[in-house]
């Protein structure tokens, strides 16, 4: 057994929820000590002898499994509101760092040149640059030459009462017993488990600067103590309904790299992977939480760049998007990504959907489609998932250039739409709520579509001046929905609400959407929101209907998250 534990010597813990800024992050997560302990290995020079060793380490521990967390519980840890804060930006006005991209490639020239007039090129790159730097410095600390007007006033704002100053929160649980820890079933090897306690015992904070800690290697002893006055907090894909986040292999040259690039002035999120946890020693007597066909690890295409299409545009772009991947798979393509047989026919089993996701939360909630997610079947065999992962690597392979980091733009062509381009999420680090795969994948009795159903069947005419006739067709409306729900493996919903128009901010009524399927010898579908109650939580993404394969029924959870009733 490994066993990593944290005591806060302050009693309280400082840390901003991955997803709410409002909100504290209990219980600690695991990515975090993570990153804290790179951060502490990265302090000044790694520390000789010992360096490569704790380097070691931690790349060990980026290759095991979630740890169980055991922390006070979550109405135990008395977290505070929330209220902004105003504090001065800082002083912008200092010397700009040198480009040091253009001067490394520039002594890099340099140093591989062998022709004379290559040598002679590199050498005045290499000497201009130096030469702006210098000049650059002169400039920022040479003595003003006259004092204007203004010169006064700018130099008062330089003070920090004077300023100007950008609200912050700072979320802050104070546990009721101060110390909580990480354990792995698994023992670590000696050399390990050393050099992890030397990082541990450097540990100074973990979260904000102010959350000042006291880091240890436990043994047996104290993790049995800590286990009785602590709640366990356990990796369950099943039963968990929390959103914790963990690290992967390759992690720690992630962050380090990610520093390199930052060096803590730009914005970062932390690079992670999300991990269900449920609550307590003990799975739950009742099944496992419901969940669709459709599997929760949603790979996610960012939009970096070109049109920003409109919520009613999704089936449009998700056939685009299927159609620009297929030739870059083995042929014949596989099923999975085709959604067609062999011989043509549709495809009868769950296949890969292509959902376009739109912003329909947030006070900013417009519709907008800024990124695609390719949902695959929760039960896919191996040789299919290596299709599908085959087929982006070699989309990304095509479209990969020198300086291009962990994947590549991808550009999908619009015609006079213009050209999206699309960048895959590998580390999750997309910090926008829209592009989080728990914002349509965690656990919820309430569902609201954000894009329409196409319904499988015709109920009749929803606009009927008949009530009578106008009421059957929502009745048969209604029936459909409840058989496409349980077509992906969901229970029947005990309560269906079947609407003309929006349930969601951002979101466009049926009528405003363009006829599908596009190919008129089909027969057009009848399009309808809805509003689902199921009688307990199920597990997301929720594609429903007719169009689930191309982002049409995509349901948004809107129980507030951890409840279950």
């Amino acid at each position: 057994m490994l066993a990593l534990m944290v005591e806060l010597l302050s009693g309280r813990y400082v840390a901003t929820a991955y997803n709410d800024r409002t909100r504290v992050e209990w219980p600690p997560e695991p990515a975090r000590l993570f990153s804290a302990l790179v951060a502490t290995w990265a302090d000044g020079e790694p520390r000789e002898p010992h360096g490569e060793a704790e380097l070691a380490a931690l790349e060990w521990l980026e290759q095991q499994p979630p740890p169980e967390i055991l922390a006070s519980p979550l109405d135990r840890a008395c977290a505070r509101d929330t209220v902004p804060v105003f504090v001065p930006v800082n002083d912008v006005s200092v010397v700009a760092p040198p480009d040091r991209e253009k001067l490394a490639a520039a002594e890099a020239a340099l140093a591989t040149a062998a022709e004379p007039a290559a040598r002679k090129k590199a050498e005045k790159e290499v000497q201009k640059l130096q030469q702006k730097w210098t000049a650059d410095t002169a400039k920022a600390i040479a003595v003003p030459m006259k004092f204007g007007e203004h010169d006064g006033s700018a130099a008062v704002k330089l003070l920090p009462d004077r300023r100007a100053k950008q609200p912050r929160t700072f979320p802050c649980a104070t546990p009721d017993h101060p110390v909580f820890g990480f354990v792995w079933p698994e023992d670590a090897p000696a050399p390990v488990q050393t050099a992890l306690g030397r990082l541990m015992g450097r540990l100074v904070r973990l979260g904000h600067s102010s959350s000042l800690v006291r880091g240890t290697v436990a043994n047996a002893a104290e993790i049995e103590e800590l286990a009785t006055r602590a709640s366990r907090y356990i990796p369950d894909d099943d039963a968990g309904d929390l959103a914790i986040r963990w690290v992967g292999p390759g992690q720690t040259q992630r962050l380090r790299h990610a520093f390199d690039q930052h060096r803590e002035t730009a914005p970062r999120v932390m690079p992670a992977r999300f991990i269900r946890y449920r609550r307590g020693a003990t799975r739950p007597q009742a099944t496992k939480t419901p969940r669709s066909v459709f599997g929760g690890d949603l790979i996610v295409l960012a939009r970096t760049g070109g049109p920003r299409l409109p919520i009613t545009s999704v089936a449009g772009l998700a056939r685009q998007v299927r159609r620009v991947l297929m030739p870059f798979a083995d042929q014949p393509v596989h099923e999975v990504i085709s959604g067609h047989r062999p011989d043509s026919a549709a495809s009868e089993v769950p296949h890969m959907a292509v959902v376009p996701l739109p912003v329909v939360t947030g006070p900013h909630a417009d519709g907008a489609v800024i990124g695609i997610a390719l949902v695959l079947p929760r039960e896919l065999d191996a040789e299919a998932r290596t299709a599908v992962m085959r087929a982006i690597a070699r989309f990304e392979e095509a479209h990969r250039t020198e300086d291009a980091e962990d994947a590549p733009s991808l550009p999908i062509h619009l015609g006079h739409a213009g050209t999206l381009e699309l960048q895959r999420d590998v580390w999750s680090e997309e910090r926008r709520t829209t592009l989080q795969p728990a914002t349509w994948t965690r656990p919820s009795r309430r569902w609201a579509s954000a894009t329409p159903i196409a319904l499988d069947r015709n109920p009749g005419d929803l606009h009927d001046a008949d009530l009578n006739r106008r009421r059957a067709a929502f009745q048969a409306a209604t029936d459909s929905v409840i058989e496409a729900v349980r077509r992906i493996g969901l229970p029947a919903p005990i309560e269906v609400d079947v609407l003309r128009s929006c349930v969601l901010p951002g979101t466009a009524k049926p009528v405003h959407y363009p006829r599908f399927p596009i190919a008129r010898e089909r027969p057009q579908r009848v399009l309808v929101h809805a509003r689902l109650l199921f009688e307990e939580p199920v597990l997301g993404p929720v594609l429903v209907g007719a169009g689930r394969y191309h982002g049409l029924g995509l349901f948004l959870p809107t129980d507030e998250p951890g409840s279950n009733r």
